[in-house]
């Protein structure tokens, strides 16, 4: 099973809709600081953060899939956002493998170099 690759308006949409779905932000501390983080308070929701750090090894591992199986169902519905869609899609990803099955990588990113990203076109958060 893969993610699936979503464009961050549909996201917001779906996680509009549907209740048992959840964001996750996989940037880094300081990208959410400089940036802001995306903003679900219309939706009545938050964005969960989890801060996707340049060395990934396996304390990483044990440290997000906890973060993972302490925050969500395992049938929830799980989308990802970083800048440009790469960090996020490996999180997409290793989240399959802790057994979560439905899983979305916001291919566009927050503030990619398109004009479709989630800072451009959707609500955001300066924290």
């Amino acid at each position: 099973m893969k993610p699936i690759n979503i464009r961050a308006i549909d996201a917001f949409d779906f996680l509009s809709k549907k209740v048992d779905s959840h964001l996750i932000d996989t940037r880094s501390d300081i990208e959410w600081e400089s940036t802001g983080i995306p903003d679900l308070s219309s939706i009545n929701k938050e964005t969960y953060l989890i801060n996707w750090e340049p060395v990934i090894d396996q304390t990483f591992f044990e440290k997000y899939k906890k973060f993972l199986l302490n925050n969500f169902n395992q049938k929830d519905t799980l989308f990802f956002i970083c800048r440009s869609g790469s960090r996020s899609l490996m999180a997409a990803k290793f989240a399959i493998e802790y057994g979560f099955q439905d899983c979305f990588n916001i291919y566009d990113g927050f503030h990619n170099e398109n004009n479709q990203n989630w800072q451009k076109n959707l609500p955001v958060k300066i924290i």
